[in-house]
This record gives structure tokens, sequence and C-alpha cells, in this order.
């Protein structure tokens, strides 16, 4: 059987003047709109903050998927979850204790994710995945859409997929940067299960459509690996 696939397209690559109509654009194709939180701090770039994220919070029935790419977490992440997110990710870089912020965020009624960054290992916090519902790979350096992905920050989505798995853990393992339809099928076969897609969604002619073909790319990559790992046919 087929593993469930997220598709999260992010809002950071859509027409901020167009924001809740950005987000009607993939509604029934897409599970979670992915806002990017950046302060101009721990990443260079600014985007948006709650006050915006309230505003769209009643424009659409999407599920949030709030990425904070901030400095100091812990005083800000509850407040998405208040405003209504559905899964709220910080950074591991950011924030000295982790679980304390995970079990914050469950409390206020979230799930609670943990990203890491291009440059940072990911074996430190293979302990801690018990405490979340969600981990972030960057397979770019946070802070730019339009980045190239890098393949080879596939090795972190293979060795927390192995750990999830041997530990029978309940968590997704999502990818963020430079997802398209070029990419997505090998971050799939590396064990990511929920794809954050930039402008291989927002600079599509028709954005739903261009989540449902991810999604389609995503689900045949896993159906072949399935059935290659139990002995029957790839073809």
């Amino acid at each position: 059987m087929t593993p469930d696939i997220i598709i999260a397209p992010s809002i950071l690559a859509a027409d901020f003047a167009r924001l809740a109509d950005e987000a009607h654009a993939v509604e029934g194709a897409a599970d979670w709109l992915h806002v990017d939180v950046m302060d101009n701090h721990f990443v260079p770039n600014l985007t948006i903050g709650p006050a915006v994220v309230e505003s769209l919070r009643q424009a659409t029935g999407i599920p949030f998927d709030c990425h904070l790419m901030i400095e100091d977490p812990k005083r800000w992440a509850p407040a998405y979850a208040q405003l209504g997110a559905y899964n709220v990710t910080f950074h591991a870089e950011a924030c000295a204790d982790p679980v304390a912020l995970a079990k914050d965020l469950r409390a206020a009624g979230t799930l609670a994710g943990l990203a890491v960054d291009r440059d940072t290992p990911i074996e430190p916090y293979l302990e801690l995945l018990p405490y979340f519902d969600t981990l972030l790979v960057m397979t770019i350096k946070a802070g730019f859409g339009g980045q190239r992905f890098m393949p080879e920050m596939l090795d972190k989505v293979r060795t927390a997929r192995r750990h999830a798995d041997a530990g029978h853990l309940d968590i997704r393992i999502e990818v963020d940067g430079g997802i398209a339809d070029d990419t997505i099928e090998a971050a799939a076969l590396a064990g990511a299960d929920a794809f954050v897609a930039g402008t291989a969604v927002y600079g599509a002619d028709d954005p739903a459509e261009a989540c449902r073909k991810l999604r389609a790319l995503a689900q045949a990559a896993v159906a072949r690996q399935t059935r290659s790992d139990s002995g029957g046919t790839t073809v």
C-alpha cells in the first residue's frame, strides 16, 4: 500500500498581493499550505508574521504548515498555534531546548515540527524525534526561495527514515527546497512523505494541477520501490 503523501505549496513563491486568491488556487489539491516566516535575523530575508497569518487563516480552510525561520522561537512559536496553525516547525539551530518547545506547541493544540538547516547534522537530533510530529529537512539553505535542490541532503532523510522506522515513530519527514517534477521522486525514495513546493506550484499555469502532478510522481516512485522490495516487477 502506498503511504499517503503530503503536498504543501509554499506561499513564499505566491503573489503576495493576492495571497487569499493564491491559497484558493490550490484548494482541493494541496494538503497543507506552507507558510514561511522569516525575521531578517535568523535568516537574511523578511517575510510575514502573525498578523498576515491571522488574516490568511480566515481566507482558506487548508491546514497551515508554519515554518519559523526566526530567532527565539520559544517566544513566538506558540502564537502561531493560537492563530490556528496545524503544524508549527521551528529550527533546531535557534532553540536551546527543542523538546520543551515541542511540548508547549502540542499543549497549545498544534503539531510540533523540528527543522534542520543545510549545514546541520541530523544525528544529534534523532533521539528527540519521539517528541515531534514532523521533521523538516532543508534541501537548500534556509532563507530564500528558488534555490537549486541539493540531492546530498537526502542522506539526512534516509538516516532519519531508518531511525523513525526502527523506532516505530509516527512522524512526518518533510523536505523543503527545490522540490519539483524532477526532484520529488528522489526525495520520496529517500523516505520523505511531505513535500514543500514553491515555484513548482506557484510558477505553474495551474497551481492545483501542479500539486496533483507532484503527488502522482511521489506516489508512483514509492509504489515502484514497494514492488521492488517485495520482489514484484518494477516495469
